[in-house]
């Protein structure tokens, strides 16, 4: 029986071969859509699985409430001294590490190779916590003493071209700890890269007591660094939260009645997260206690969302297709029915051709996965292999969307078909599958669908041409962002290199000093956060920022280092001055001389992303905190710019790890992943519009084909053939208007929800709709007139004679 049912299937596709084409190509396109969604999916919430500890590897979180009434902040930071506290007095912790870096670089010297690379400063009980295999050396001594090393194998083929590098030495000349320390590091431990979907991601593993050289912290109200911990399997992580909450209040209780007398009282508590739930909850503080390998599972929802939507809307070809061309087999299945056969063989019958059709799309799926695979993973920024398309996982999971794709695009025609009484099967033309509302409601589902795309893929488009050319209030093209390097002694190197400077013509200026963070910073009776920056006489002319009131720091005021104060005009609307010239300020306590007075105003500038309002800012001069590097090139020259300040750089530090960026680049990488996600839904938008018009053209030539007598007809009668089109296509683009009234205030209020990300975004213009519903109803009008056309020409003779 099964055999005879697969025969009939075969026959019948042999017989429709460009319906079955369209099903097969629209499937495959829906169902790469969906195993590609499904591979990425996969890949983030499987990050971090792989640590042997993993059910009961935890980070600890600390929740913080600088004083009463201010915004609670949940980090991922804790200080120095609470791992060694909970270690002793938790007996449910069978083994805990400290983390710092992950954001920090260093270079690193080897010979005279000099290579900057990414540390994390950790533990001895490190591989306690964590599993990542070693090459060369052991897990237990690797780390033992404070002068070694452990390098990740790819560092080490970059330095010596093997991993056999066992007790080779390595330098960090300009590193404080290693200045304190005053002999070089030996390599202890060659460990396996770390794969990419761990959070944490390093080069190089330093022992914890090797940067406590230099800086070593017993405040517990501190956190810059991350505390991981392993618990006994059968610990309640809810008692070891509270013993944590009660160790630190009483280990604190000294610091935060200090604290108070300096007016600074935080709510401090502490929290367990789950290492594999790391990645796709990203916290504050990240960065510092070594993860940077973060993301947002509104990523993974938009993927699938996305390749939903493909897939429904090849579906719905299917589904359409299969009822529009079922006129041809009333006799057939009336036949059947006549003959005996069974609603249930019938819808057998049909799940056969379907499941066949099915099978050989998802093997093309399979096939277009494999082809795409690198170019989705530029898109996507993930690393996946082809291989784990083999996985057992991955084939039950891919078997499942199978089954469900087959029953979703089929089960509905085969009910339909099978529900048919012999007599009407045989000599009536049953209501139900002629043009009935079900299969115009799918066309107008189908394109609303991709109307929508098309309407948030031009909006996205639209703004992210409006963040590139936006007006920041200052001017980035041309300029160069470099820093110096390591423990450098900073007055003296930024003099040297502004001498050099000064004799090459293609550098215009040069200026030193840091984006330093956010701090209270008090006028009068108010305090507010405030971003702080610093800056030499220079600053303000190298990137070219306007001078709104007042002045810029000058040599000609010796005051201006020790009490000059430039802010922006946010600063000023945010405390209400009215004369902001010469009004006193307190900075915050970590920098020298915190009573400063303003002296200039300078226009807002973004220095940060168009989807932040313009903080609040103050521009000093700290010549201890001026570490970073602004050059203005002459355009016309840039190359010869280039070149002279390499040999500069080298020349002032030549064990430096020469690198730099333009400002402009390191602006647009703030919108990485949106610009990611624009070119992501353009190619979603294209492969979806293309599927509506396949189906679109399946169902035009199927509508023909039914009508190839009326349209014989009508030309003898003297029909033209432009009234033949209009005659064909006028159902058709009657669903597309529809769709576009559909589509247009949703693709409105998606968009208006995704530009609220934005301070600065752009206006939804009427003509980007208008524009949208055009393109739409265009490209379905080419669609269906190409059938339309081609039956419109057909010699009535031969229209006449079929039947």
């Amino acid at each position: 029986m099964l055999k005879n049912y697969l025969k009939i299937a075969v026959r019948n596709l042999a017989k429709n071969k460009i319906y079955a084409l369209i099903h097969i190509v629209g499937l495959a396109i829906g169902m790469s859509c969906m195993l590609l969604a499904y591979l990425f999916v996969r890949d983030e919430y499987d990050f971090d699985t792989f640590h042997e500890n993993n059910p009961n590897l935890y980070r600890v979180t600390t929740a913080i409430t600088e004083q009463p009434g201010a915004e609670r902040q949940l980090t991922g930071g804790t200080g120095m001294v609470q791992a060694v506290a909970f270690k002793q007095q938790i007996a449910e912790i069978t083994a805990i590490t400290r983390v710092m870096g992950g954001s920090i670089y260093s270079d690193v010297h080897a010979g005279s190779k000099a290579i900057r690379l990414r540390p994390l400063f950790v533990d001895s009980t490190f591989f306690d916590v964590f599993s990542f295999p070693m090459l060369r050396g052991t897990h237990a001594h690797s780390l033992s003493t404070i002068n070694s090393v452990v390098i990740t194998e790819k560092t080490a083929l970059r330095f010596f071209n093997s991993i056999d590098v066992l007790g080779k030495l390595l330098e960090l000349d300009a590193d404080p700890s290693a200045q304190t320390l005053g002999k070089p590091l030996i390599i202890s431990g060659v460990v396996k890269d770390p794969p990419e979907n761990s959070s944490l991601q390093f080069e190089m593993l330093l022992p914890f007591r090797f940067m406590q050289l230099a800086f070593n912290d017993p405040n517990w109200l501190n956190s810059y660094l991350g505390t991981f911990m392993v618990l006994n399997p059968k610990a309640n992580t809810a008692n070891v939260i509270n013993t944590m909450n009660k160790i630190y209040r009483v280990y604190a209780k000294d610091q935060l009645a200090e604290s108070l007398k300096n007016k600074f009282n935080p709510d401090i508590t502490y929290g367990l997260q789950s290492i594999q739930d790391i990645h796709l909850n990203p916290l504050q503080l990240n960065g510092e206690s070594g993860v940077v390998n973060t993301s947002s599972p509104l990523y993974s929802y938009l993927f699938i969302g996305i390749a939903a939507f493909i897939l429904i809307m090849a579906s719905i070809n299917f589904i359409n297709i299969s009822l529009a061309n079922s006129f041809s087999r009333f006799k057939e299945v009336g036949i059947r029915k006549a003959t005996g056969s069974t609603r249930q063989q019938i819808i057998f019958q049909f799940l056969s051709e379907s499941g066949i059709i099915c099978l050989m799309a998802f093997l093309l799926a399979i096939a277009i996965v494999s082809v795409c695979l690198p170019v989705f993973n530029v898109l996507s920024g993930k690393a996946i292999q082809f291989i784990e398309v083999l996985s057992v996982r991955s084939i039950l999971c891919f078997g499942a969307l199978l089954l469900i794709n087959i029953l979703m695009a089929a089960l509905y025609p085969s009910v339909v078909m099978s529900a048919l009484r012999p007599v009407d099967a045989l000599y009536k033309k049953p209501k139900l599958l002629n043009n009935g509302l079900f299969g115009n409601g799918l066309i107008v589902f189908q394109f609303s669908l991709s109307i929508i795309m098309i309407i948030a893929t031009m909006i996205f488009y639209s703004q992210m041409d409006f963040i590139r050319n936006k007006d920041l209030g200052y001017m980035p093209a041309q300029v160069l962002r470099s820093e110096i390097p390591g423990n450098r002694d900073l007055p003296k190197i930024s003099a040297q290199l502004r001498n050099e400077v000064l004799n090459v013509p293609f550098i215009e200026n040069i200026s030193f000093g840091a984006e330093a963070g956010t701090y209270d910073t008090k006028v009068g009776n108010r305090t507010i956060k405030t971003t702080y920056r610093n800056g030499d006489y220079n600053h303000i002319p190298t990137l070219g920022i306007q001078v709104k009131l007042g002045r810029n720091f000058s040599p000609d005021f010796s005051g201006d280092k020790q009490r000059g104060l430039i802010v922006n005009e946010a600063f000023v609307r945010a405390y209400g001055l009215k004369k902001p010239l010469g009004v006193q300020v307190t900075i915050a306590p970590y920098f020298e001389n915190s009573k400063r007075e303003i002296i200039g105003v300078i226009k807002d500038f973004h220095s940060g992303s168009l989807k932040e309002r313009i903080q609040p800012m103050i521009m000093f001069m700290y010549e201890p905190f001026a570490g970073g590097i602004w050059l203005k090139l002459n355009r016309k020259n840039q190359v010869l710019a280039l070149q002279a300040w390499e040999k500069i750089f080298k020349k002032v530090m030549p064990g430096a790890v020469y690198r730099y960026s333009f400002l402009d680049e390191l602006n647009h990488q703030q919108y990485y992943q949106e610009e990611r996600w624009q070119k992501i839904i353009g190619y979603a938008t294209g492969i979806s519009f293309f599927i509506c018009c396949l189906g679109l053209f399946g169902i035009a030539k199927l509508s023909a084909h039914r009508r190839t007598k009326e349209i014989g007809i009508r030309k003898v009668l003297g029909a033209s053939v432009a009234s033949i089109v209009a005659l064909l296509s006028t159902r058709f683009l009657k669903l597309v208007l529809m769709a576009i009234v559909m589509a247009v205030p949703v693709g409105w209020y998606i968009s208006h929800l995704w530009l609220q990300n934005f301070v600065y975004k752009i206006e939804m213009e009427w003509w980007i709709f208008l524009t949208a519903g055009v393109v739409s109803l265009l490209v379905a009008f080419l669609t269906v007139s190409l059938e339309s056309i081609k039956a419109a020409l057909l010699n009535p003779v031969k229209s006449l004679r079929m039947e």
